[in-house]
């Protein structure tokens, strides 16, 4: 995925890596780009999306997630280790949501996503595959997964992205609005992180630096 079109779960992770990392990841964009230029085969794919769709089915009752979790393992070597470790964190922070009502949980009837084209950057912010529940009959969440080991998800980049979240989803109420740093359990709410008016200019900040060296990488892939 170029750096330019780019998931709200990666560009949070990207914004937070140090110099050495942040190198290393552009170089592997890179690559990709380079491969895809070439017509050859990207790679990838959706590591957590089996998972992710089995965690929205567990919020509201269609699968017990703990007993699930083997059978999305199955044989694959690659999901041994995480898949656990993520229902692990989701459950932390299910259970204390349930904690908190005895109403009833539900899936929203919207389909919630959005491409969000940031204004000034040539950037955008895909903001999709969004866990939207409606509790009882007045309450809404709307959260975003973060799926990455490291780095974590820092209080300030929770900041940010509930800010890009706000701006993307420009027609929903950011108190409703929720970023899950799922293998740690924690979440980051609007309705209890406020937003301190200086996430925009900090994220424009360090986008352009990233893409500054993500520009000066380019001729060693004849990009």
């Amino acid at each position: 995925m170029t750096i330019r079109v780019v998931n709200l779960n990666k560009i949070l992770k990207i914004c937070q890596l140090p110099e050495n990392l942040l190198t290393r990841e552009l170089r592997i964009d890179l690559r990709g780009e380079r491969r895809k230029a070439l017509g050859l085969p990207t790679g990838g794919g959706h590591f957590h999306y089996p998972w992710w769709n089995a965690a929205k089915q567990h919020s509201v009752g269609l699968v017990d997630l703990e007993t699930f979790t083997p059978v999305l393992i199955g044989d694959l070597k690659s999901r041994k280790r995480l898949y656990p470790l993520l229902t692990e964190g989701f459950l932390q922070w299910f259970r204390h949501l349930r904690r908190t009502t005895n109403a009833e949980i539900v899936w929203t009837q919207e389909n919630i996503h959005t491409h969000y084209t940031v204004p000034g950057l040539e950037l955008i912010v895909k903001v999709d595959n969004l866990l939207a529940l409606k509790i009882g009959s007045d309450r809404h969440k709307i959260i975003y997964p973060y799926f990455f080991e490291e780095p974590a998800l820092s209080s300030l980049w929770g900041r940010i992205g509930l800010w890009l979240m706000r701006e993307a989803l420009s027609e929903y109420d950011i108190v409703d609005m929720e970023i899950l740093d799922v293998l740690r359990g924690r979440s980051f709410s609007g309705g209890m992180d406020f937003l301190k008016g200086d996430e925009e200019a900090i994220f424009q900040r360090k986008y352009m630096n990233i893409i500054e060296q993500w520009e000066a990488l380019k001729p060693e892939y004849d990009l």
